[in-house]
């Protein structure tokens, strides 16, 4: 029977705080180092794990939802569109076994045969007690294959999305309600993967090493690239039936225009009706221009989307300049 996702999360959260501990107690207090920047460093780890555990659940409840909400959009036959489903509901037992191998292989390779350090918390040679070593070596396999399903279902549901908005698609210019979960899924991916970063940058504080600021920055890409790939497909429709429906006003428009140049009475009732005509017309096209590209409400939630996607790098920035402009002054 399947353990309920709370103690799941319990047993992780316990797992991996006491693998944090054995560290702890093997590596020895650091120099210059506090008790509470300690527990900090050693937490961090933990509630990456559950942070991992919680959004993988979050992203495939949201997903289930998001194609729900979107069947009636994608002009496809039903057989399509449930193997496209199926596709990216369901993990297949071959792919996660070989997703928990890989894990082992990479922290066999990083911790036994390169003999190289966690990535945090000091230098850590492996215990020669073979439980002790198997302990660690268990815990970071598991927060490998953690990480490994993350990135596998992120890319799957990516590359899943990113195919039905290829497909013909129901494109309402007045209201893109029926489109949103496709924003708001691409959205979600983005901010979990911004958020693997995110929160060791809070825990840990700023990074110090060159590694870490690549990694900082790749993530970002990442973060962008998860955002706004699944939804060019829906950005070429939505584009694309903006223009046409402009090309369809602008040739009525000079329709109209043409007919009030050659009506020989001003004054004439077909005068008001091509006037109200010609204004709807025009307020109309200026709906559809201010309407947004993208599978957002508004032109403004597409920049807090990118924004917040490049949330990682942005902290680290903003984290350099407080500590080159704003500290030195403050501390005069």
């Amino acid at each position: 029977m399947p353990l309920p996702f709370a103690v799941k999360a319990v047993i992780l959260a316990g797992l991996v705080l006491g693998e944090q501990a054995l560290e702890e107690a093997i590596v020895g207090p650091q120099a210059g180092a506090t008790a509470i920047s300690r527990v900090t460093v050693r937490l961090a780890v933990p509630t990456l794990a559950v942070y991992i555990l919680l959004t993988e659940r979050l992203v495939k409840r949201s997903v289930v939802r998001a194609l729900v909400h979107l069947r009636p959009s994608i002009l496809i036959e039903d057989e399509e569109y449930e193997e496209t489903v199926r596709r990216m509901i369901f993990l297949p037992a071959a792919v996660d076994i070989g997703l928990a191998l890989l894990a082992l292989v990479l922290i066999l390779t990083l911790f036994v045969i390169m003999d190289s350090p966690p990535p945090i918390g000091g230098p850590l040679n492996m215990p020669s007690n073979p439980l002790a070593a198997g302990y660690i070596v268990f815990t970071y396999s598991l927060l490998g294959w953690l990480g490994l399903r993350l990135i596998y279902t992120g890319v799957r549901d990516a590359t899943g999305f990113g195919r039905l908005a290829r497909k013909p698609l129901l494109v309402n210019l007045y209201d893109p309600e029926n489109l949103l979960p496709f924003g708001s899924i691409s959205l979600l991916h983005s901010l979990v993967l911004a958020g693997v970063i995110v929160i060791p940058l809070v825990m840990l504080g700023q990074p110090s090493s060159a590694a870490s600021l690549i990694l900082i920055t790749l993530n970002t890409l990442g973060s962008l690239m998860a955002l706004i790939l699944p939804l060019v497909g829906v950005y070429r429709q939505m584009r694309g039936a903006k223009i046409q429906t402009l090309g369809l006003i602008s040739t009525q428009l000079m329709a109209a225009q043409n007919a009030l140049i050659q009506l020989l009475d001003p004054q004439s009732e077909s005068v008001a009706d091509l006037n109200a005509r010609a204004t709807a017309l025009v307020t109309l096209r200026k709906t559809i221009l201010e309407s947004p590209n993208w599978p957002f409400r508004s032109t403004t939630a597409v920049i807090r989307a990118v924004v917040a996607a490049m949330s990682p790098l942005i902290y680290f920035i903003l984290i350099e300049i407080t500590r080159a402009y704003l500290v030195p002054v403050l501390i005069r």
